[in-house]
């Protein structure tokens, strides 16, 4: 496998596990923390529909944001630091461009909750296929 179709299938590969993952965390988080009905009377809204929306988004963002991994095919980008900045650099800085933007300045726990939910697994899985295709293709 060339190493250009590695990294396209890595990302997709990346996409759809994270997806699964978080969704089934998001799943159990949101169990965990229901707002019990009183009085017979369901809750008026509930806001679970957009916290899956945002995750699926957000974790496609971070996938189209990883071609960037691309440019570590370039002849002047083959440094083991240039690679890695290639692979992480752009998927960091949006990370952290969410976290900001969901926590609006105020840290809080279910920021800092939401935002592990929607970035750790598929950083964790992104980093994996990393290591991956340095021992594939190490040069």
């Amino acid at each position: 496998m060339s190493q250009k179709k590695f990294i396209l299938f890595s990302i997709l590969k990346t996409w759809f596990t994270a997806s699964l993952i978080s969704f089934g965390i998001l799943i159990g988080y949101l169990a965990v923390t229901r707002v019990p009905v009183q009085d017979g009377h369901p809750r008026n809204c509930d806001m679970s529909g957009l916290a899956y929306g945002i995750l699926i988004f957000w974790i496609l963002t971070l996938s189209i944001i990883s071609f960037s991994s691309l440019f570590s095919l370039l002849k002047t980008l083959r440094g083991n630091v240039k690679r890695m900045l290639c692979w992480f650099l752009l998927p960091v800085l949006f990370a952290g461009y969410f976290f900001v933007g969901i926590s609006d300045g105020n840290i809080d726990r279910e920021s800092v909750v939401f935002f592990l939910m929607a970035n750790l697994p598929w950083f964790v899985i992104w980093t994996l296929y990393y290591y991956r295709f340095n021992s594939l293709y190490k040069q």
